[in-house]
């Protein structure tokens, strides 16, 4: 396995993203990966050594305002001044082209959480380019409505776009762990393994509070994938498969089932969800990691 590292130039305002190609020598497709909120890339190296070992090649990005992307004084937590959330799919996408230039090969998309929900983006604007589409703890419509939404752009309004908000935080994520059973840390809701959630702890790249600016443009992403008209469907037979751990405190009971009938009522046909039982949020950093990942290799293969 060769690793070569990337640093994407945005056409739009100059920002820098980092990106990572996992390569193999007779690569049958390009799984790309988008993570999470407050998390990054190298949280899913054992995922694309995994998908490596099966003759896929692997792209893996950071978001601006995350990971390795915090150059030259980018803002943790932060995507843009003006339309953060598009500028970022776009980063994303002109990320993809370039390197799928160089091999042209199926993109199968992996999006994971907040990277769910870009992947669904994605899907609206340029879904003719996929081949299959997996998304993992996608949440539900959203995470901090309502009041939760009048308060992120009052307080981006008066505080800056750029205030780091533990308020927000505590709005999307405080309830999370109201179902776990004697908590031992405040992010015991991303998995049963403990190991997995003292890394995320110790990690200075993981769990910080975003600014009210991302809390924004995530909201009015959530809000386009489960709401957005029009959506075309230039491929209504696309493989797209939701998996979420049973106990994932991100949707409510039957949250991917309805994450699912939003993308069957757009017209795709070839929709499938799954229960990981005995996981929580992060289910490729679960107890089931391993299984998990074989079956994924065993699905993404079945869309070939």
């Amino acid at each position: 396995m060769k690793i070569n590292e990337m640093v994407y130039v945005s056409k739009f305002d100059g920002q820098k993203l980092k990106a990572y190609v996992y390569e193999v020598e007779k690569p049958k497709a390009l799984v790309v990966v988008f993570h999470g909120m407050a998390e990054h890339q190298l949280r899913y190296r054992s995922l694309a050594e995994r998908l490596n070992k099966a003759n896929f090649r692997v792209l893996t990005i950071d978001h601006r305002g995350h990971g390795e992307s915090l150059f030259d004084g980018n803002l943790k937590g932060y995507f843009a001044d003006k339309d953060g959330w598009r500028h970022n799919l776009d980063d994303l996408h002109e990320i993809i082209k370039e390197v799928n230039a160089q091999k042209p090969l199926p993109i199968l998309l992996f999006g994971h959480s907040m990277g769910s929900i870009y992947a669904r983006s994605y899907l609206r604007h340029y879904g003719n380019e996929l081949h299959a589409l997996y998304l993992s703890g996608s949440p539900d419509e959203s995470p901090i409505a309502g009041v939760g939404a009048l308060i992120a752009k009052s307080i981006s309004l008066f505080r800056g776009k750029k205030h780091h908000s533990p308020l927000l935080t505590k709005l999307s994520f405080g309830q999370f762990n109201a179902n776990v059973e004697n908590p031992k840390t405040s992010n015991d809701w991303l998995s049963i393994d403990e190991a997995n959630v003292k890394a995320y702890n110790e990690d200075p790249l993981c769990g910080y509070d975003c600014t009210a600016g991302m809390f924004v443009d995530m909201l009015g992403g959530i809000t386009e994938v489960y709401h957005a008209t029009p959506w075309l469907v230039p491929n209504p037979l696309l493989p797209i498969k939701l998996e979420s751990g049973r106990m994932d405190p991100c949707h409510k009971p039957n949250g991917i089932e309805r994450a699912a009938k939003r993308l069957e009522d757009l017209g795709y046909k070839n929709v499938v969800f799954n229960y990981v039982e005995g996981s929580r949020h992060e289910i490729y950093n679960d107890v089931s990691r391993v299984a998990l990942m074989d079956k994924l290799v065993e699905w993404f293969n079945s869309t070939l």
